[in-house]
């Protein structure tokens, strides 16, 4: 069913008063790499972009949330250094990075596993419950 031109004026106003448009100039390469990124994610970048605003901002919707099929969050913040090592290292293993990190999440899990059935803290290397 076709939207009514009220409906659509109304909708325009509504979106002029409470809405605004978010940008930034990047070189063509990149933002064709960004889409395609987005793609292989099942997302769009502006969803990826806002889902990424959101999070910084502390008002994550739900599609910030981990997907059904278990896959990952779009868009969660890494430091700098952080997504460039991930992408070295996903470069270098023929990985994608979303790749990458899903298999470093799963291999450092796996071995916080191990360690805490030793005693020992994973994040520290101590004896767990010395004081």
């Amino acid at each position: 069913m076709a939207i009514a031109e009220s409906r659509k004026r109304a909708n325009a106003k509504w979106d002029k008063e409470n809405m605004t448009t978010l940008g930034c100039k990047i070189k063509r390469a990149q933002a064709t790499a960004f889409k395609a990124y987005c793609e292989d994610q099942g997302s769009t970048s502006n969803t990826v972009l806002k889902d990424f605003v959101l999070g910084c901002i502390g008002e994550q919707d739900a599609a910030f949330q981990p997907q059904a099929g278990g896959k990952g969050p779009t868009g969660v913040p890494l430091a700098p250094e952080t997504m460039k090592t991930a992408q070295e290292a996903a470069e270098s293993s023929g990985e994608t990075v979303p790749q990458f990190i899903e298999r470093a999440v799963q291999t450092q899990a796996q071995r916080d596993k191990t360690s805490l059935s030793l005693g020992i803290d994973p994040a520290t290397g101590g004896k767990i419950g010395k004081e």
